[in-house]
């Protein structure tokens, strides 16, 4: 299984304004000698010394992962702005997937906002399937896309083969995976997704504000949240953020590293970024749930950025 981010952002999408960028380059100008531009082994020596948020970017794209199974099967878990790099990347593919499993968390606008310019929906010669345990996933994606707010209906140009799914059962199938849902508490109802293949773990839980009963050892928690290899959480406030926007739908850092302690989570990945926050201040959010997670004495949990572009092989 192969979990690869293109949207990792929360609530709007969050472009590099040219002063940020300026400012990169004037921060990495600073720090340059002579010695590190007098040859081309050293200025990569240079670049690699960076810091991650000065060398790069987490990226401003909502939310949008993808999921390739063993079997080659491809997931899509939500439809946020990040799916459209998704879709113009996979017109480069050279061997591009022609069936397409797009499961949603809820319908928010950061979640949804990128589905018009997702091109294998129109395409006949794909097969997209839409999934969430909403009964009327139909008619909420059709919503998103009428007059006057977008120009085209998904009656009119979208493929006549979308198929709408409704999943009733907890558990079902996708592919070689089984996959299993479970609700979060998020305003409006949203839902968290875990996929089980060839005895790896994956958990997507963006959207939800951790309550004290989510982290009871009950049976249906742990079915869920328990022992997962990798755990993708919304993580988008720090602790005094959360406790000022309580019922936001959202949690902090410090509460994600709690909750993957308790759920003897492998690797943690920090994900729904606050669009306020540049790309230091999330590094340094980083450090600090990294240093919370010693404080704990939790040395066996790995927690990560979700950053656009990182794939993650379980």
């Amino acid at each position: 299984m192969i979990v690869k981010f293109w949207g990792a952002r929360g609530s709007i999408p969050t472009p590099t304004r040219p002063e940020v960028v300026r400012k990169k380059i004037s921060s990495v100008l600073m720090r340059a000698k002579p010695a590190d531009l007098a040859s081309p082994d050293s200025r990569e020596a240079f670049l690699d010394r960076l810091p991650p948020w000065l060398f790069g970017t987490v990226g401003g794209n909502t939310s949008c992962i993808e999921i390739t199974l063993a079997d080659g099967t491809t997931v899509i878990i939500d439809a946020g702005s990040g799916i459209g790099a998704l879709s113009a990347d996979l017109k480069r593919r050279v061997e591009a997937p022609r069936t397409f499993h797009v499961l949603f968390s809820h319908f928010h606008y950061d979640h949804v906002q990128g589905l018009p310019f997702f091109a294998p929906a129109y395409d006949p010669r794909y097969s997209v399937t839409f999934y969430s345990p909403l009964g009327d996933l139909e008619k909420i994606l059709k919503s998103h896309m009428v007059h006057p707010y977008f120009p085209i209906t998904m009656d009119e140009k979208m493929s006549k083969s979308l198929v709408y799914q409704t999943v009733t059962e907890r558990v079902f199938t996708i592919g070689s995976a089984r996959v299993s849902w479970f609700e979060l508490n998020h305003p409006g109802r949203a839902f968290g997704y875990r996929f089980e293949e060839n005895g790896k773990v994956f958990v997507y839980a963006s959207d939800t504000e951790l309550r004290d009963h989510d982290f009871d050892k009950t049976e249906e928690n742990a079915s869920f949240y328990g022992n997962a290899d990798v755990m993708v959480l919304d993580t988008q406030y720090t602790l005094g953020e959360a406790i000022e926007k309580f019922n936001w739908g959202h949690s902090s850092f410090s509460l994600g590293v709690d909750f993957a302690t308790t759920w003897n989570t492998k690797e943690l990945y920090l994900y729904h970024h606050e669009p306020l926050y540049d790309d230091q201040r999330l590094f340094r959010n980083l450090r600090s749930a990294r240093w919370y997670a010693r404080r704990l004495g939790n040395t066996e949990l790995a927690v990560y950025l979700a950053e656009e572009g990182a794939e993650v092989q379980l």
